[in-house]
């Protein structure tokens, strides 16, 4: 059947398990892409945790809960206690103006994504 000329186009979705998803698409700490972000993107208080962004700062889900996962007990504390250190700023970053684009920098969705990992090492 032809689809309608103002119809949106359909989308294949797939329902699986994390796990099935990880066996089958390789989704594991392995596939965790190498981040190089510009501090010219990062307000200066936050300067200190771009080495946590650029390794934490995984956008796929399954991948980053993988890479937290891996953490030793002293390897979450440390993710933890620095994101919380500066909540603060991160808050005024991440909610503030940036937050209403159509389009944000790959610094953005790093430290949204490090955060995000921050919260699941508890």
């Amino acid at each position: 059947m032809a689809r309608a000329e103002n119809e949106p186009p359909r989308h294949h979705h797939e329902v699986a398990s994390g796990a099935e998803l990880r066996r089958k698409y390789g989704l594991t700490a392995d596939a965790a892409p190498v981040l190089l972000l510009s501090r010219a993107n990062v307000p200066r208080p936050l300067w200190p945790l771009i080495s946590l962004a650029e390794r934490f700062g995984v956008s796929d889900d399954l991948i980053r809960a993988d890479v937290v996962a891996r953490l030793t007990g002293p390897e979450r504390r440390h993710l933890r206690e620095a994101f919380a250190e500066r909540s603060a700023a991160l808050d005024d970053w991440l909610s503030g103006p940036e937050a209403h684009g159509e389009t944000f920098t790959r610094e953005y969705i790093a430290f949204t994504c490090a955060r995000m990992a921050a919260d699941e090492a508890c």
